[in-house]
């Protein structure tokens, strides 16, 4: 398998690391965002890639989070015919309107600092807050793991 969990959880202890240390935190903030993203497209691409997707398709997704999240979403579970969007209802801020997996990976569509480019290399980073975002990572670390196995790829006829 090209993609990994394990390579995933990486880059959340990376970024756990970083927000518990004494560094600038703006820079440290940078950082959290792109391992935390990174983590997320990770995640899923293991995932996919599972579920039969090549990597050649998981390449061409590029960083689009939220293509990779509608992609999840068309894949339905073994035996049941449901489609496995409840990935995009989890929940990562409690109480919240806006605090679900697939309100904070759509970001990207919605004006805030992509990834991974304007996260990596903007001047002012717009974007939900770091530590929002590491909690999202494992939000969706969890349910893809969590779901590895039971999901199928559905053809598109």
């Amino acid at each position: 398998m090209e993609y990994s969990f394990d390579f995933a959880e990486r880059m959340i202890d990376s970024a756990e690391c970083l927000f518990n240390s004494h560094v600038d935190k703006e820079e440290a903030g940078r950082a959290i965002l792109y391992l935390s993203c990174l983590s997320c497209e990770i995640s899923m691409k293991a995932l996919l890639e599972q579920t039969g997707y090549t990597v050649k398709e998981l390449r061409g997704f590029s960083h689009e989070l939220h293509d990779l999240l509608i992609e999840i979403s068309s894949c339905e579970y073994r035996n049941t015919g449901y489609r496995a969007s409840s990935i995009c209802s989890k929940i990562v801020i409690e109480n919240t309107a806006n605090g679900t997996v697939g309100t904070l990976l759509a970001s990207q569509v919605g004006g805030t600092s992509t990834y991974p480019n304007q996260i990596r290399y903007g001047a002012v980073i717009t974007h939900f807050p770091p530590e929002v975002m590491l909690k999202c990572a494992k939000v969706v670390l969890r349910w893809c793991t969590e779901n590895q196995g039971n999901l199928i790829r559905v053809s598109s006829s």
